[in-house]
């Protein structure tokens, strides 16, 4: 079954083409809503979905006609030209109806940067050029029965990008979750430096000296002087890889500085 939305940025021309009423869950199958600026390409994919008894595809260009349609029946799953100027905006409207909308992206340009910028938005499926109406038809299905369907290649960045996203989590959460002071004592500590002699490399006191290492090891939630050690190698490890390995600058800039005091 097809329904074409108006092409146009207004009100639907052909409402007589929605449905009059809320469908039922057994006749509405699953419904499918295709978001293009341009007819004949939401036409031929609307052609291409509902060429199959169990779905059902409806046409629309804007936000408009997104609306008219979805007051009537709610779509599961939304195919969406990435071409479309407005077409991000446009879901995140349908998902403030929809909350768990799943979103098939079919992307005319194979370009990295358009792809995460989508995973942003959150899709299920990203399209390439090359689809054919019989991919179009399968990435459906499978969106539907809950996978996520991307390229390898890109299946991969995805990963590398969330990769990086966690190192860098973890290295703020680390490192910058001490003061600058603390900082210093546990760099020192990673050198192997007793209480006593950092004390008299930062110029504090004793117990000022315990009040830190007391500080750092609740901050980092480990127990020992060695724990707090290893976890200041890595956190220093990861924060260097993400600003290209540069571990001895890094580790400078951590480093105590000659006649500071504490107060």
């Amino acid at each position: 079954m097809i329904i074409l939305v108006d092409q146009v940025f207004r009100p639907v021309a052909h409402a007589s083409l929605l449905p009059s009423r809320p469908l039922s869950h057994a006749e509405r199958s699953m419904m499918i809503l295709v978001v293009s600026h341009v007819r004949l390409v939401r036409e031929a994919l609307t052609a291409a979905l509902a060429d199959n008894e169990d779905l059902q595809a409806f046409g629309a260009s804007s936000r408009e006609s997104i609306e008219a349609f979805i007051a009537k029946a709610k779509p599961s799953l939304a195919v969406v030209d990435a071409l479309h100027p407005e077409a991000a905006t446009l879901i995140a409207a349908v998902r403030v109806r929809i909350p768990k909308l799943s979103v098939v992206v079919l992307a005319m340009q194979d370009r990295d940067e358009d792809f995460l910028a989508w995973t942003d938005v959150g899709i299920s499926a990203y399209l390439g050029p090359d689809t054919s109406a019989g991919d179009l038809v399968s990435a459906v299905r499978r969106v539907a029965a809950g996978d996520i369907v991307y390229p390898p290649r890109l299946t991969a960045l995805v990963l590398s990008r969330r990769s990086m996203r966690s190192s860098e989590r973890t290295a703020k959460a680390g490192m910058y979750a001490l003061t600058s002071r603390e900082r210093e004592v546990a760099a020192l500590l990673t050198d192997g430096l007793s209480n006593k002699l950092i004390g008299r490399r930062l110029c504090i006191a004793q117990p000022t000296m315990k009040n830190h290492i007391h500080n750092i090891l609740a901050k980092w939630d480990v127990q020992s002087r060695g724990e707090i050690a290893a976890r200041y190698r890595r956190t220093i490890q990861a924060d260097a890889e993400l600003r290209g390995g540069k571990l001895a600058e890094l580790r400078e800039s951590h480093a105590p500085r000659a006649g500071r005091f504490a107060h």
